[in-house]
């Protein structure tokens, strides 16, 4: 089958380059390749990806006008995309597209610059590392039919992560902001274009208290550190090479354990003396190197190797008193009042906290090539990704008491002995997609083949010197992925379009647990069908989906709110929803300029079969949990002179937490929240900037989620102050 596919990939390909040699040679290239090259920019990124829609895109200036440092707050404007706090900072993001699972994004392709930068995104795609969204120049998300080149899931989409551009010329820049709860943020550029040879170099820094009051006291914050580098030579105008190399240090005292509702209703940003040790302690780097070619007028090439080294340890509070932390929320459970009791005990027995070291590190890298190719009518994208990816799990549990109100350990844990195993992968995908337009009407059809092989090593829990033999589990799995898309332009401005394409999302190496066999892919018939508007920079875009599984998948992770680590099959699911994006310029009449955004989306879930399982006990008709039936994000803006200020509004229905169907219970359910966030700028001089943001202007105090265990809150009201110097 491998072989096969491997010769129509190649059949592709000569027949797209002869296409080119009858073609027109004037013609200039359909796609941003060149451009990306003649601009200094990342000579790769565009090439890999297709101009998105405007409506899912969050641009450099729309970054800049709230200064956000969390994923969550970015992409919430976006229509179709899901989020479901947990931190209330963006640390551990949770975010799914169009009706898929946002837990961990472990259902979207997670990229940064074009390329996977979730830690390991075939063997445990849960991104307990997303890139430092504060540094970057601009995020994109990809969705629908036309998407399924950026494997391996294409059910809902991908989240692209954009980095700073190398400049075109001279340019240093420092930006400072501090707010409230100790929050300080410095980001550092430098760069410039010098002939045929061109840098930039950036340090981000991101630190804060937190804003949770820890019984006792102590911080609840975070620190972050990254540094990028980019340095790229162009040997002719048709020829670059590009390298990159980013790192990202993080220290978050960050944990699992929420509130009992009872204490969330005395004060949501309370945390338990018993978490004052959790921590997370996590490094990242990554290595990039690009090629880019204009190879014709009509015909563009792009490589890149690339590498990912991720290595975390959370130390987290595991079990109270021999209890899961999920006993936080069954107070009816044997035992509970004792459990209860020691999360803000002064004394307690030995051994009566365990703590696990969630130690893991993580590995990914890759070679990917596109071919674009313009041809006539054609615009031709043609592909190949072979990767590899691998997690190293090595954890322990040490056991603590409670002396005086601190945390004393009392029996040190041989490391290893909680869990020791690698999880890896290796894949091979290719895509052939060709845009082809005649008269009004453009189909965009194409196909992805990917052939994955997972591999687990498991040494168990008495091996931690991984002296002996492991057990060994492997599981190999091929599937083509097509989808097609058809637009029509009723005129200059409208066009109305339908979209059909297959979702999948491979399985990792882990087994149900119940029959210990491998798990299947998660497979999917998508559909969409839309209108968009656009004329100058007033938009209307209206999109009907629907997103028909035939066997949802789940893994029962502590994030989750669980902790078994077993994959579960979930059967037959049907999702649907409409998308409605409009931006209009409600005032320009050259010195005042007011823009108005709105984006809605609404979302329907129905379980097609009834089962006990990873959702719980569900029945056919049963809706998905964490699954807001509406979004509703506004934005308002005013640019006057030097002065531009803006309001956003985002308000999210309340959210199902386990599978059910009719009334939500309030034990049972988030709490609908609307979050309304200012920002202003004011351009002191040419090269200083000033700003002044308020997030959670009304300091809303809901219960945003409940997993991992327990009642959580979101970021409350906080005030920040900024400046940039550009010289």
């Amino acid at each position: 089958m491998r072989k096969l596919i491997l010769c129509i990939f190649i059949l592709s390909m000569t027949y797209a380059q002869n296409v080119v040699a009858d073609s027109d040679s004037t013609k200039p290239i359909a796609l941003d390749a060149v451009e990306v090259l003649a601009e200094s920019k990342s000579i790769t990124s565009g090439m890999f990806l297709r101009n998105p829609e405007p409506s899912d895109v969050v641009s450099k200036s729309e970054l800049d006008q709230f200064r956000y440092t969390d994923i969550h707050r970015i992409v919430g404007r976006i229509p179709g995309v899901y989020i479901s706090e947990e931190d209330g900072l963006g640390l551990r993001p949770n975010i799914g597209v169009r009706g898929t699972g946002s837990l961990r994004m472990e259902k979207l392709n997670v990229m940064e610059d074009g390329v996977l930068i979730a830690p390991a995104p075939y063997a445990s795609p849960a991104a307990y590392y997303s890139p430092t969204a504060g540094r970057m120049e601009s995020i994109e998300v990809r969705k629908g039919s036309t998407q399924i080149k950026h494997g391996p899931f294409t059910t809902g989409g991908s989240l692209n992560y954009i980095s700073t551009s190398i400049p075109t010329s001279k340019h240093n820049s420092v930006s400072l902001d501090m707010g409230s709860y100790g929050k300080t943020l410095m980001q550092v550029r430098s760069g410039d274009t010098l002939g045929n040879f061109a840098y930039l170099i950036e340090l981000y820094s991101d630190k804060t208290d937190g804003f949770k009051e820890l019984d006792g006291g102590g911080d609840t914050g975070y620190s972050k550190t990254d540094f990028m580098t980019k340095l790229r030579y162009s040997f002719s105008e048709s020829h670059a090479l590009e390298f990159k190399y980013s790192m990202t240090d993080e220290i978050s005292d960050e944990t699992y354990l929420g509130l009992t509702d009872s204490d969330f209703s005395d004060n949501p940003l309370r945390r338990y003396r018993a978490t004052a040790l959790d921590e997370m302690d996590a490094d990242h780097s990554q290595v990039m190197l690009s090629y880019a070619a204009k190879l014709s007028d009509n015909m563009t090439l792009a490589i890149v190797g690339y590498s990912n080294d991720f290595a975390r340890n959370w130390y987290k509070l595991n079990k109270v008193n021999g209890m899961s932390l999920s006993s936080i929320t069954k107070p009816t459970a044997d035992g509970w009042n004792d459990f209860y009791a020691l999360m803000n005990a002064q004394n307690s027995a030995d051994d009566a906290y365990r703590i696990k070291a969630n130690n893991r590190e993580y590995y990914s890298s890759g070679v990917q090539a596109v071919l674009n190719v313009s041809a006539g009518a054609h615009d031709i994208q043609a592909g190949v990704r072979i990767h590899n990816d691998e997690m190293d799990r090595f954890q322990w549990e040490d056991r603590y008491a409670m002396q005086n109100g601190k945390l004393v350990m009392t029996t040190q844990a041989t490391k290893g002995s909680d869990s020791n195993r690698i999880d890896s992968a290796e894949a091979t995908a290719l895509f052939v997609e060709d845009r082809f337009t005649t008269g009004a009407m453009t189909v965009t059809a194409g196909a992805r083949y990917e052939e994955i092989t997972v591999m687990r090593d498991d040494w168990g829990k008495t091996d931690p010197d991984r002296s002996e033999a492991p057990s060994e589990r492997k599981h190999t799995m091929d599937v083509i992925v097509p989808g097609i898309g058809v637009e029509y332009a009723i005129n200059e401005f409208q066009t109305v379009s339908v979209g059909v394409h297959k979702g999948f999302a491979p399985p990792g190496p882990g087994t149900s647990g119940v029959t210990d066999k491998a798990v299947d892919p998660e497979t999917s018939m998508n559909t969409e069908i839309g209108f968009k508007s656009n004329q100058g920079l007033n938009s209307l875009e209206f999109t009907l989906f629907m997103n028909s599984y035939d066997n949802l998948l789940g893994a029962d992770t502590a994030a989750s709110g669980g902790g078994s680590d077993e994959l579960f099959n979930g059967g037959a699911v049907d999702i649907s929803g409409f998308e409605l994006y409009l931006r209009r310029i409600l005032v320009d009449n050259g010195r005042v300029q007011m823009p108005f955004e709105l984006s809605w989306t609404s979302t329907n879930s129905e379980f097609q079969e009834s089962f006990d399982g990873f959702w719980g006990d569900v029945s056919k008709g049963d809706e998905l949990p964490y699954l807001p039936d509406t979004m509703i994000a506004l934005n308002l803006g005013l640019n006057v002179d030097k002065l531009s200020a803006n309001i956003s509004m985002k308000k999210t229905s309340e959210m199902r937490t386990v599978a059910g169907s009719g009334t939500i219970s309030g034990s049972n359910a988030t709490d609908e929240l609307t979050i309304i966030d200012l920002g202003m700028r004011y351009a002191l001089q040419d090269n200083i900037q000033l700003s002044v943001g308020v997030n959670n202007f009304t300091d809303n105090d809901g219960i945003a989620a409940r997993r991992p265990y327990g009642a959580r809150p979101t970021m409350p009201r906080s005030f920040s102050l900024g400046v940039d110097y550009t010289f």
